[in-house]
Parts: structure tokens; sequence; C-alpha cells
């Protein structure tokens, strides 16, 4: 079940490197044993020059030069449904941090995936971003973290956001947050082909009359709390498989329902003759006519029911296979535009390496070794870069077809193709209509269960 949870920290000063090194497991937090909780992605984006290649050396730089008792970092602990594979999961927070961090804040983000107390998947996403927003102005360590000077920002270090709010509008910016996580999840769930949805709602506003639960760590680790939680699950987990197994014992298929027919009615031919038989050794006389029984509505609705669901068949499955065609050779283009633009950017970076200084030209031999030390980290710096871009392009061609199909993807083949879009939605409510025939299939057998149980009851009092 796809569980919403989306909590927001903040970091001290002095806590921002050892947590970038918790989430990303580096460091002392390094394991070496990975079958007990997965690290699935690790990642960062948005960072200046200095720490392009090293996010560590930008949160130990926050931890050393931010002021005494401000924050260094805000982070999301986001809970991501288990009904996405890896790679879904990984698509949809790089779709969240594009849309709550864009290019303002440098950021970075891990994917974790402990096992949870049911022995299923409980992934989960650490994202910590910086609270300074970027400009085009190019800062050391030192002056990045220090006060900004609104008259000359030059000047002064990069400015922060949410400065001045008050509480009640931090307050309001949070709820608005969570309802777009809550539209962004759902939307990922729904293009993964999943009927599961999230509500970031609470209980009661949801019309669910329970108390939540809220377990501490401390409280989890208890033997006796732990059992009990434990007990509780297996509980939901035996009633779910008891309900299946009476849905597929109620909605047999149509070769099932049609030999258990002929059966009933030779057996009820069987009856009749041998009723008629008797009838004519004790009684030569004809009796009277029987009256027949009346038949029961709810039985009458049920077998109509049950005959409504084997004979439907889903008219827009066609339509709504070559929607999905046609948005995966259409997500194949783009991934192959995209590649070869990245071949060419490789290729023109490749064209111009950068000028090694003449040695003959430099008349004092410490200008002579600074140049020479210029060229060295312009020619690494250039030989990172071709690697970082040949990186990319192995990880854009690994990527699948159905990865790539993203919801803009999807979007552009609803307008190309309103036709196959329109099947792809008639499919969607073709398949909502059969779920609801099959829950109230199930209302019209929930008298007959209960008056089993209480028969049962009756007998073993008895």
């Amino acid at each position: 079940m796809a569980i919403a949870m989306l909590s927001v920290g903040v970091g001290s000063k002095g806590k921002a490197a050892p947590h970038a090194q918790y989430i990303a497991r580096e460091g002392k937090y390094e394991k070496e044993n990975n079958s007990l909780e997965k690290l699935e992605h690790t990642g960062h984006g948005n960072m200046p020059k200095w720490a392009e290649h090293d996010p560590n050396y930008f949160w130990q730089s926050a931890d050393e030069h931010e002021r005494k008792n401000g924050s260094t970092y805000r982070e999301h602990v986001i809970a991501l449904p288990r009904e996405l594979d890896v790679n879904e999961r990984h698509e949809l927070i790089i779709d969240w941090i594009a849309q709550e961090i864009g290019d303002k804040h440098a950021y970075q983000y891990a994917i974790h995936n402990p096992p949870a107390m049911d022995g299923k998947e409980q992934p989960h996403c650490h994202l910590m971003f910086s609270e300074r927003t970027r400009d085009s102005i190019d800062r050391d360590p030192d002056q990045y973290f220090k006060r900004y000077n609104s008259k000359n920002p030059e000047k002064g270090g990069a400015k922060k956001a949410n400065t001045g709010l008050s509480h009640a509008d931090r307050k309001a910016d949070l709820l608005a947050q969570r309802e777009r996580w809550e539209q962004t999840c759902n939307k990922h769930l729904e293009l993964a082909g999943s009927r599961k949805r999230i509500s970031m709602k609470s209980l009661k506003a949801q019309g669910i009359n329970r108390k939540p639960i809220d377990l501490t760590m401390r409280q989890l680790k208890d033997p006796k709390i732990k059992g009990a939680y434990q007990i509780m699950l297996d509980s939901e987990n035996e009633y779910i498989a008891l309900k299946q197994q009476t849905r597929k014992f109620m909605n047999p298929t149509k070769e099932l329902a049609e030999q258990e027919k002929q059966a009933a009615v030779r057996l009820l031919k069987q009856q009749a003759q041998q009723q008629e038989k008797a009838q004519e050794q004790e009684r030569p006389t004809p009796r009277p006519p029987q009256p027949k029984p009346i038949p029961q509505p709810q039985n009458d609705a049920k077998t109509a029911l049950i005959e409504k669901l084997e004979n439907r068949h889903n008219p827009y499955e066609h339509g709504a296979i070559e929607y999905f065609k046609a948005v995966r050779e259409y997500a194949s283009q783009l991934q192959q535009k995209e590649c070869d633009k990245i071949k060419a950017e490789i290729k023109a970076i490749k064209d111009k390496p950068p000028v090694e200084p003449t040695k003959g030209f430099f008349m004092n031999k410490k200008t002579y070794q600074s140049n020479q030390t210029a060229y060295a980290i312009e020619l690494r710096t250039h030989q990172q870069t071709i690697e970082n871009k040949e990186r990319e392009l192995v990880d854009k061609q690994r990527m699948s077809v159905s990865e790539y199909s993203r919801y803009e993807h999807h979007q552009a083949i609803k307008e190309q193709r309103p036709d196959l879009a329109q099947a792809s939605y008639e499919a969607t409510a073709w398949d909502k209509e059969t779920q609801r025939l099959q829950q109230e299939l199930e209302q019209l057998n929930k008298p007959q269960e209960q008056e089993q149980v209480q028969t049962k009851g009756k007998d073993i009092d008895w």
C-alpha cells in the first residue's frame, strides 16, 4: 500500500557534512553489507564551481563559514510508493527536485530501501538542500556563506530564501508543498499503471474513524510493542489473503461456471425422474400441481451480476495498447536525439583542448610555473568535463524506453493522437466499472457469509 509521508527538517551549523555522509553512506557510515538496507540512488546538483565534483566540500564549507546560530541545510524526508520499481521511484524524485528546487539551490539526495516490519520494501528519500539562492556571481567558499549585501551583492554572500516569514506563512507553505507532493506522486502512480493513490489529508478529513499509529524508533525496538505490532500486521495480511481467496471463489471463470451449471442441470433432471417414478408407484392418480417457489430477488440479482461480469470484455484494450506503444516510440526517438546531442557536445569539447603555454615566452621562472599550473588545472577540468559527458551518455543509453516515457511524453502523444488517448481513457473507465460491479457482488455475498457464521456458532454451542 502506498504511504503518504513528507517531513521537513532543518540542520544547524556543524551538522551538514556528517548528515550528507550519512545519507550517501560514505565515511564512517559506509556499510559493506547491502542486503539489509539498499542504497538505490544518490546524486547532487546546482553546486558552485569549487564544489561541482565534490558535494562534501560544499557542506564542510557551510559548517565552517555559516554564522553560529544559522541553518546549514533543509531536508525533505519522503516515503516512496512500493508500487513503483527502482527506476520509477528515481524518476519521481527527479521530477520532484525539478519542481521544488529547480536551479535555485544546491542539493544532494539519496534513496534508501530498508526492510519494513512486514518483511517488504520501505523505500524513502533524503533530499537536503542549501537555503542560499544561486545567482550569476562567482563566490569563493568564504564569501558564499556570508551575510547578503542588498546594495552590493557582489561584496556579500548568497541570499537566503524564506527569510522574514512568519510561523503562519511557513505553515501555509508546508501544507501547499504537501499537496503538491500528493499530486506529483499520484501522477507517477497513474503513469506506472497502478490504481493505488496517496492522500496527504488527515484521517479525520478522509472520513476514516481511527487514531493514527505513530511509534518512535525507541518504541519499535521494544520487544513487547514490536511483537504486538507484528501480530497486527500478520492479522491484516491474513485478512487480505482470505478476502482474495473468497473473491476468487465467488468469481469463478467462465469455463468453471459452465461446468457447474451443467452439473446442476443433470442433478435436477435425475431428481425429477426419481420423483416421477415414486409418484407412479405410490399414487396412480395424478397429484395436484405444486406451487412454484418464489424466486429470491437477491439470488436473481447475484446470478445476473455474475453473468454480467463473465460476459464482459474490454472493447478498448487494443486502443490502450496502441496508445502506450505510441508513447514508447515517441520516447525512443527523443532519447536518440538527446544521445546524438551529447555526442556532438563531446566532439566539440574534444576539438577545443586548452592551449599549452610556450616555455620560452616567460622570462620569470615563477610566472612560468604558475602558468603551467593553471594549464594543468584547465587540462584536468577539460578531461573531467569529457568524462562527465561520456558518463551522462552511457546513463542515457542505458535507460529503458519505459523508464524514459515521462509525463510530458504522454501529453505530447495525447495532443498528436487524441483517438488513442481517448481509447486509453475509456479502457481505464471500463476497469473502474468492472471493479464497481465486483464490489457490488461482494456486498450481495456479505449477508450469506454472516448467516453461515451464525449457523456455525450455534452448532458449536450445542
